[in-house]
């Protein structure tokens, strides 16, 4: 089952102005201070893993914590749908990388709360995580202005957002990852 989602370029600037509302208010401190600390209980993570190519069906994706520790680790083979289980204890925020077999390039994507469920790992969270990395770290701030950098990068270079439409999926709870509307 392909569950991507096409964006137009509404639905790209709702996405750029509701990124907008949640960095407002956002702690911009700290690489760290986006960290909520270790998890009370394991978590289920679920998403799909795709490249600018579209699904990636053979890969191992791992879950860096905030101390630099692998904190899970899974393969997929034959699906794009990965399942990860983010022992109790881990330290948020999680890096999440997967790696094609095929050789490609690695995508990325960061998750901020244990309470998030679903994750997709893709080239526009690769773009985010980087984009955050190279402001200073992985925390809400960062995140947020990412975000936005991440769809008007998409947009210029043919992705979706700018008239045309895209199958790039970009999935997660912005008010849970970024820690609610404040």
């Amino acid at each position: 089952m392909n569950r991507q989602l096409r964006f137009g370029s509404s639905t790209a600037r709702i996405l750029t102005l509701a990124l907008l509302v949640l960095s407002a208010g956002c702690d911009s401190g700290s690489p760290g201070a986006g960290a909520k600390g270790p998890s009370p209980a394991a978590v289920r993570l679920t998403g799909h893993v795709l490249n600018d190519d579209g699904p990636i069906t053979a890969a191992k994706i791992e879950a860096q914590d905030a101390s630099g520790a692998v904190a899970a680790r899974t393969e997929i083979r034959g699906d794009s749908v990965y399942t990860l289980t983010i022992p109790a204890g881990a330290r948020y925020p999680l890096i999440l990388t997967a790696s094609s077999e095929d050789g490609g390039e690695p995508v990325k994507a960061a998750v901020t709360d244990s309470a998030v469920r679903e994750q997709d790992i893709s080239a526009v969270t690769t773009i985010v995580v980087d984009t955050a990395l190279s402001l200073g770290g992985i925390n809400e701030a960062n995140l947020a202005k990412a975000a936005g950098a991440a769809i008007a990068q998409r947009r210029k270079s043919g992705g979706g957002g700018g008239g045309g439409q895209t199958t790039e999926s970009f999935k997660g709870d912005p008010t849970k990852q970024y820690g609610g509307w404040h």
